[in-house]
């Protein structure tokens, strides 16, 4: 049966764990369809905040023909990395296999992130899943791109779970930065100059990796 466009679906779980940390929901444009999906991802140093966070992002995205999986995903400490991506590619599974009764073209997949969901977002799309839609492009505001400029930071800590000095491999293979290559999508990147959390030169640097692997990437500072 066909889902009505135009229409808000709450509280969708995208696993078969039923765990409040792993549903979404799903907002769905006016008109006939397929409608091109953006899985959104909200920030919060990957142990805190919800979806909540994104609600008007993803009114925007469907008020302009796009839908959008607005998700929740599972909390660092409890849950270290790379659980969080786990969910990211979990709701891309869901997204796909429930594609042809929510009248979605999962040829059309993109991610948008903000903060930690940024960063979760751009790795997604660096790394893909076999069997899952190649993610087509990605939209990441305030991106923490390179996990190893951190290793003192409480929040990758509590992310990775171990120093960067213990495990320096894990904290590159957990970093943006480190996964670009010439099959990476297109990126739009925004950043704030005077960001004092998530520095802008995690943006730059990406910018810089983007265009020496012959990506598309625009920045907007």
């Amino acid at each position: 049966r066909h889902v009505p466009s135009g229409t808000m679906k709450s509280d969708l779980f995208y696993t078969s764990t039923s765990s409040l940390r792993q549903q979404g929901d799903l907002y769905l444009p006016e008109g006939p369809g397929p409608h091109p999906i953006a899985i959104v991802i909200h920030g919060g140093g990957w142990s805190g905040r919800d979806r909540s966070d994104m609600n008007d992002i993803s009114r925007h995205l469907a008020a302009n023909g796009i839908a959008a999986f607005n998700i929740n995903y599972r909390l660092a400490p409890e849950h270290r990395f790379p659980a969080q991506l786990e969910d990211v590619f979990s709701a891309m599974e869901w997204i796909t296999d429930q594609a042809t009764s929510l009248n979605l073209n999962i040829n059309r997949m993109y991610t948008v992130g903000y903060s930690a969901g940024a960063h979760l977002s751009l790795l997604a799309a660096a790394e893909g899943r076999p069997g899952l839609p190649d993610i087509k492009g990605v939209i990441a505001g305030g991106a923490p791109t390179d996990l190893t400029l951190y290793p003192n930071s409480p929040y990758v800590q509590k992310l990775m779970g171990a120093s960067f000095e213990k495990d320096p491999e894990a904290f590159r293979t957990a970093s943006p930065l480190h996964q670009v290559g010439p099959t990476h999508p297109p990126v739009f990147l925004y950043h704030g100059s005077w960001d004092k959390i998530v520095a802008y030169k995690n943006s730059t640097l990406l910018v810089e990796a983007l265009l020496e692997a012959g990506v598309k990437v625009e920045l907007h500072t």
